[in-house]
């Protein structure tokens, strides 16, 4: 399985590029903003009412449009990776979508760890059931990813076999072809040759005969 370069570049447009840099430079957009956020006095105050600061609410809503763009990023790498890869389409399918659900995955992560200073602190005692949420989210996505892979086992290792097998195999093939081409053309030169010489006997043999005959005519001496 390789990449076809080709078909990528033609299938790729500049619309997919364009989206594919905005996702990025909104990534990092964000970052920088929540650094320069961070900087603010006043973040550590806490929202009215809750246990909550503003710093956390904050980033709360800066991991949420990261979320956004981690899913929206994890189908357009699926679709990438289905254009790029050129093998079996059961094989395609199935590196697509380990692809994609690990994007999806890292998204669940992100959030986990960007949303526990603004939720945890609302559940006091109960916090503990924040992690138990964000384990059987990950764990949705964690096994997809290792079921696809344990699928892909097999027609991967036949992908390998074929293509470690085929290069010796067709590298041996086109000598032969080569030796049994090479042995064609010495026996037809050596055919023409020994046409050539016949010829050249033949030819030989009916001037004898004819300076013969020539001989034979002029001698005045066998005409009386």
């Amino acid at each position: 399985m390789n990449v076809d370069t080709d078909r990528l570049r033609s299938a790729v447009g500049t619309d997919t590029v364009e989206s594919a840099t905005r996702i990025v430079l909104g990534t990092g957009a964000l970052v920088v903003v929540l650094a320069l956020a961070s900087l603010l006095p006043g973040l550590d105050l806490l929202v009215p009412r809750t246990p909550v600061t503003l710093a956390a609410v904050v980033g709360a809503l800066a991991t949420l449009a990261a979320v956004v763009l981690l899913v929206y990023l994890a189908s357009a790498l699926a679709a990438l990776t289905r254009l790029a890869l050129d093998g079996p389409a059961e094989l395609v399918e199935h590196l697509a979508s380990v692809v994609h659900w690990l994007v999806v995955l890292a998204a669940v992560l992100v959030a986990h760890a960007g949303l526990a200073a603004a939720v945890t602190p609302l559940l006091g005692d109960a916090a503990w059931l924040y992690d138990v949420a964000f384990l059987l989210l990950g764990l949705g996505p964690l096994v997809v990813v290792a079921a696809r892979l344990w699928v892909a086992v097999d027609p991967l290792a036949e992908l390998v076999a074929d293509g470690v097998t085929a290069g010796p195999a067709g590298d041996r093939a086109d000598a032969d072809t080569g030796a049994d081409a090479d042995t064609g053309a010495d026996a037809e030169a050596v055919g023409a040759d020994a046409s050539t010489d016949a010829d050249a006997d033949e030819t030989g043999v009916d001037a004898d005969e004819s300076d013969t005959s020539a001989g034979t005519g002029d001698d005045p001496d066998r005409s009386s």
